[in-house]
Parts: C-alpha cells; structure tokens; sequence
C-alpha cells in the first residue's frame, strides 16, 4: 500500500536559518489543529511531517483511480457545538467542510452468530429495544445503562475539574464520584456486577473494534466515552476525509510566514539548557523556532530528544505505557453489484463469530489465530454520496480486525515471501466469511483489493508497535487528567492521542486545548 503524493507538497520557506514562532512535529490531526488555530492567530508556524500526505491515519492514500481512508472510518463531535464543529467554527471551515449523519436508527449494526442487533442514537432507546427483545434481562439492562448514562454526564464536564490539590478539588471530586468509583474498572467489571448475560455482554461491547481491546481489559470509562459521544451522533464527512485533512492543512499553508513540509521526518531535536532549539529533519535540514510542539508519540519524542530529555517523575508516569494492538485492514473496491442488497448502507457491521469477545481477541492477538476472526466492515461510498473515492459503477468496502504486531513485523523483517504469503492467506480467510455470510460470489466482482498489517501502520504513519490508538486503552493507561501537556523540557509540548485521547475527535479536543492553553485562554 503506498500513498498518493500531496497536491500541493513542500511549499513554504525552507532555509534552515528561517525562524519560526512555533513548529510542530507531525501533521496528526493534534498537531495539524493546534497548528492551524496558531498559523490563524499570526503566529509563524511550520509544521515538518514524516510522510507525503498530512493527517496521520486520517490520511487518505491513492491506488489507480481509488482513495481510501488509512484508518478513519466513522468519527463523533460533529454536531453544533461540538469537538469538531467548535474548531471548524474557529477555523472559519464550518460552511467548508459539512459531515452527514450516519443512520441514527442504526449507525451501527452488531452480528453474533446469528443475532443481528442496531444501535441507534438515545440511549433510552437502545436500551428500549434491548429490553423489548430481551426481556429476561431488564434488570441487568437498566442498571448498565443507568452506570453509562452518568459516566457520560460526569465526563462531559471533566474539563471542569481543577489541576493540582487545592480545596476547589474536593467539590470537583464529590460531582464526579461515578468516575472516581470506576477509575480503574474494566467493562467486564461492570457486565460482572450487573449480571450480564453473555450474548448481551458481546452486543454492548459490540464496538471493541473502536479501543481493541475485550471487556475484560478495556478501561469502563473509555467505553462509556465512546458510547455516549457517538449517541450523540455518528458522522463521516460529506467531502470524505482527504477534504478535512487539505481544509485544515490548507489555513497553515495560506496563512503568512507559514509553512508545511512534508517528507521531513524530524531525526533529532538539538537542546541546550532544558530548552529545544532546532529540529534537524533525516535530510540535514535544521529548523529553529521559539516553541516546539509534538503530535508524536510521547515515547519517540523522547528519544528525539536523547539524553538532554532529563526525566522527571511526571515523565516517568506519562511514558509508561503500552501500546494498543494494530490491524489487518483490506481495502477493497467492488463492481457490477450494489452493496445495499447485501445489508450495508449508512451504517458499519461488526461481525463476531461467537459470544466469548475475550477469547476472539486472545484468539488473535495472543495465539495469531485469524482462522474465525471479529470483522468491522464500512461502506464509505454509502456513507456520502460525494465523488472522488472511486469510478462510477464502483463501490468500496473496508473490513478490518486486530492482530498482533511483533509477528507480522519480525516476519516481514525475516522473509518478506512469507509475509506476503501470510497476508494473502489471511485475505482469503476475510473474504471466505464475507462470501459465507454477507456477499455471495463477492470475489467475482472484486475490481481492488489491497492489504495492510500493523507493520504497514508502522511503515505509513510512524506508528510505534504499529498501535491504532496510541497507549492502550486499559484502565491503568486512562484516567481523567489526559490531555496535552508541557514536557520537562521548557518549551515543547504534547499533543496527540496518547498525549490527550485517541479518535478524529480526541486529537482536534487536544489541539483546541493545547491552543487555548498556550494563548492564554
């Protein structure tokens, strides 16, 4: 899988004396808001990215006359008001890039076994339906979603709660003691206490694909964080996500004395007296500026850093962590059939062979057993009507699951046949279970089809371990005072999915953050 080159690539100034109010290293979707919201304010911003294309795994990549989105499937926040919505606002993009909604009466469809479940917006009427279908298990139904329904309320306040000890901290506590109580529980924790039944404990979990990890380790108040911002609605960009990745990028390449250069992996950033001073990019090109900021990896930015990073005891607690799985994504564009008289639409299907998550996830992850594996299929061309994904009479078709890392990424260093081989044979075992149970004679209409693995991730987005999400989101890694932050050294900063909280809509909420912070906001 290879991306297509930018449209516009290495514009901007490239003298290494050039000097720069602030620069930022990566082009996420962190780094990318933070640095257009600073390139708007007049600051002389210039942003260095690894790859040929900016947005991270928001990225789209071209293949003859196809595009697909690396990583991004379906995002939440962008509703009025909201995440996304508020820095589009701030960016003056809002009437630019507009999204569509995807069904709300089901924008997500669950498969177990034989069970075929819709998630709908409004908790109380998913919780409604389960009950109507399922009603030996209203009780352990309704205190589920009471315990979801008031983390969610006590999340979307937690930018209220103060920094440090003070007195101010004990009310704040008091108004979030659901989150407090469940800091370190999993969802698994929950489904235990509420005696869940086992079929309905895989349907509520049935969105693992979106963390990667099982009820058993993923941290409750992630899950009941993402539950509740895509009840409140589940959007795919009208434009597709190459237009909000070039809109954004757009405002920093437009905006005076800016700059954003692309193909310019940072290699090692020089620091004197506790302070950055330049980045020196793989080619030999040093850049200097008065801030730095990150959207990579808080681990990798530390080694950029080598051992002028002296670690304090922030730093110890905030670069121990381990890093969530990756995917086997195929990518695949289909002719001479409608995806929509197969059951796909608006919507996203998460296949689950059998009940037992857990085992699915060990299956895969532990044993590199992808024989009978979770699938989370997406239909972009169905989500917004828009041209440019694919040629007319076209259709895409995105399917993904989880595997392990170190397997695929030591056997594509030790024999790259094998790794080949391996992919392929994994393609067929995908393709095998959508024919079986979705599409029939799917490879008869088959016009692309193109495979990556966490090594790919890896490769593409300088992604550590090949992760989806940064840290892993298990309670020991999640807490409530993530966000971005002020390194031990003076003037750089962290903003990223680890640094702040993984999705579209987590890495914009850093970079709205870091800014505001920065600006004294």
């Amino acid at each position: 899988m290879r991306s297509s080159r930018a449209s516009v690539a290495n514009d901007g100034p490239r003298a290494s004396s050039v000097d720069f109010d602030d620069l930022i290293i990566g082009a996420g979707m962190g780094g990318l808001t933070t640095a257009a919201l600073l390139a708007k304010s007049g600051r002389r911003v210039l942003v260095l990215e690894a790859h040929d294309v900016p947005g991270g795994y928001a990225h789209t990549f071209k293949v003859r006359d196809f595009r697909f989105c690396a990583q991004v499937h379906y995002i939440f926040g962008c509703g009025e008001g909201e995440t996304i919505h508020r820095a589009l606002v701030a960016l003056d993009l809002a009437d630019q890039v507009r999204f569509t909604q995807l069904d709300p009466e089901g924008f997500d469809h669950v498969v177990v076994g034989s069970e075929r479940v819709r998630i709908p917006n409004g908790l109380a009427k998913h919780r409604d339906r389960l009950i109507r279908r399922f009603p030996d298990a209203r009780e352990p139904l309704t205190r589920y979603f009471e315990v979801i329904s008031t983390l969610g309320d006590e999340l979307s306040t937690l930018d209220d709660v103060p920094r440090g000890l003070s007195l101010s901290l004990v009310p704040a506590l008091v108004r979030h003691r659901h989150l407090v109580r469940y800091l370190k529980s999993t969802l698994a924790d929950l489904f235990d206490q509420v005696r869940m039944p086992a079929l309905l404990r895989a349907i509520l979990a049935g969105q693992c694909g979106d963390y990667l990890l099982p009820p058993r380790d993923v941290s409750l108040l992630l899950h009941a964080a993402l539950v509740c911002s895509y009840d409140r609605g589940a959007y795919y960009p009208e434009g597709h996500y190459f237009q909000l990745v070039e809109a954004i990028t757009d405002v920093v390449r437009r905006a005076p004395g800016c700059a954003v250069l692309l193909e310019h992996e940072v290699a090692r950033l020089e620091v004197e007296d506790g302070r950055v001073v330049a980045a020196v990019a793989r080619n030999g090109s040093r850049f200097t500026a008065g801030r730095f900021i990150s959207n990579v990896d808080p681990k990798r930015t530390a080694e950029l850093a080598g051992p002028a990073w002296q670690r304090d005891a922030r730093d110890d607690r905030r670069l121990d962590y381990e890093y969530s799985s990756g995917t086997f994504t195929m990518y695949l564009a289909v002719k001479g059939l409608d995806l929509r008289d197969h059951g796909f639409g608006s919507f996203n299907v998460w296949h689950y062979p059998h009940a037992d998550l857990d085992r699915t996830y060990d299956d895969q992850l532990l044993r590199g057993d992808l024989s009978d594996p979770w699938m989370f299929l997406s239909t972009p061309t169905l989500h917004s009507p828009a041209p440019g994904l694919c040629p007319e009479g076209h259709q895409l078709l995105v399917v993904a699951t989880s595997c392990d890392h170190a397997a695929w990424s030591a056997l594509r260093r030790r024999d790259r046949r094998a790794y080949n081989h391996k992919k392929r044979r994994v393609r067929e075992t995908l393709l095998d279970v959508l024919e079986a149970r979705y599409i029939p004679g799917l490879r008869q209409h088959l016009a692309l089809q193109l495979c990556g693995t966490p090594a790919t991730n890896e490769r593409f987005c300088g992604a550590p371990a090949g992760n989806s999400y940064g840290a892993a989101l298990t309670p020991r890694n999640m807490g409530m005072g993530r966000g971005p932050y002020r390194t031990s050294l003076d003037n750089l900063w962290m903003v990223n999915a680890t640094a702040g909280y993984p999705s579209v809509a987590g890495t914009i909420g850093a970079g709205l953050k870091l800014h505001a912070e920065l600006s004294g906001g």
